[in-house]
């Protein structure tokens, strides 16, 4: 008998840890319902020694100030965590597109069950009026790993490809529409298909980059025909590379480019404004919802800034605690 107390004893103590383990894991990951000026930036935590895209997919939640809020690890994800942007009824969306996963978070901070979208290399998404969903897939080729990183890419079930680098459009409910076969600059490393995108102002064009590309290229998707680049950055000694691509307030389309930002017209291509940085790694940006400021990432050092946006001085700045990590920027613009 006392043997019998002794292993209730020793039960009820594993318990009471294992217990406790969940509910202080709960309570440090979650957001609070969201507010407008909220700011999210995708700080996935790179854990993994072996693999250096690979980690424990985490969003932060700021206010406008960059004061944290809450905190959210992201369920189904193995690789690292991106392209954060807000759907017209205020869900948060990200992608971790070598997991093939694409990340649902509802106004109420919770993360919505993962649903199948095709399991490909996905990581942005564009909303249609209609309530279409354009999905920009993220990887194109037959290389299923580059000199510069650690990571294998998957290849698609059945086929010695890890993607085709096209443009997918899905309804509301998430049923496969049709494909556009779209063409792509590939990057520095050939790997990187429709890695950033932007449907114009009329709904019938995919604004679209290549990560570490020079190009930015166009698709209309009415005709189903590439048009010409909207602008090639070959000449312009302010300007090497792209990395990604957001739609400011008045339509224009805000790139980083590692040491800045550049705005041009996403009608003529032509340049509207430079932000020029002290420092490389500037990968991810969004226009503030106020149309104040310039909400901007650094990729190495993990350092957030909210810059003026009218002579580009810093109006607040954090750190993710991260580095080689933050991947994508979105603030709430609050729902209608």
């Amino acid at each position: 008998m006392d043997n019998f107390f002794s292993y209730l004893k020793y039960f009820s103590f594993i318990f009471l840890i294992f217990h406790t383990q969940i509910v202080f894991g709960e309570e440090s990951s979650r957001f609070l319902p969201f507010e407008k000026g909220d700011i999210f930036v995708a700080a996935t935590i790179m854990d993994d020694p072996e693999d250096d895209h690979a980690g424990t997919g985490r969003i932060f939640q700021y206010d406008s100030s960059l004061n944290l809020k809450g905190t959210l690890f992201t369920l189904g994800t193995t690789h690292k965590v991106g392209g954060l942007t807000f759907s017209p009824d205020g869900t948060l969306w990200g992608f971790s597109q070598i997991s093939h996963a694409v990340i649902e978070i509802s106004p109420n901070g919770i993360q919505k069950p993962l649903r199948s979208f095709l399991n490909r290399s996905f990581s942005n998404v564009s909303f249609g009026s209609d309530g279409s969903l354009y999905f920009g897939e993220h990887l194109q080729g037959d290389k299923i790993k580059i000199p510069t990183n650690t990571t294998v890419f998957k290849r698609l079930p059945g086929r010695n490809v890890i993607g085709d680098g096209n443009i997918f459009k899905f309804g509301h409910n998430g049923n496969l529409i049709e494909e556009f076969d779209t063409e792509t600059h590939g990057g520095v490393a050939g790997i990187h298909g429709v890695t950033s995108a932007v449907l114009s102002e009329d709904g019938e064009r995919m604004i679209y980059i290549s990560e570490t590309g020079n190009r930015v290229l166009q698709y209309d998707l009415d005709k189903r025909l590439q048009l010409k680049d909207l602008k090639i950055f070959d000449e312009d000694d302010n300007i090497f590379m792209l990395l990604t691509m957001t739609k400011n307030r008045d339509g224009s389309l805000l790139l980083s480019t590692g040491n800045g930002f550049v705005v041009i017209d996403q009608n003529t291509g032509d340049t509207v404004n430079y932000y020029e940085m002290d420092s490389s790694g500037w990968a991810a940006s969004t226009e503030s919802v106020d149309g104040k400021n310039i909400i901007a990432g650094n990729f190495f050092t993990g350092q957030i800034v909210v810059l003026n946006i009218y002579d580009g001085e810093l109006v607040a700045s954090n750190f993710i605690g991260e580095k080689n990590s933050l991947s994508g920027i979105a603030q709430f613009p609050g729902t209608l």
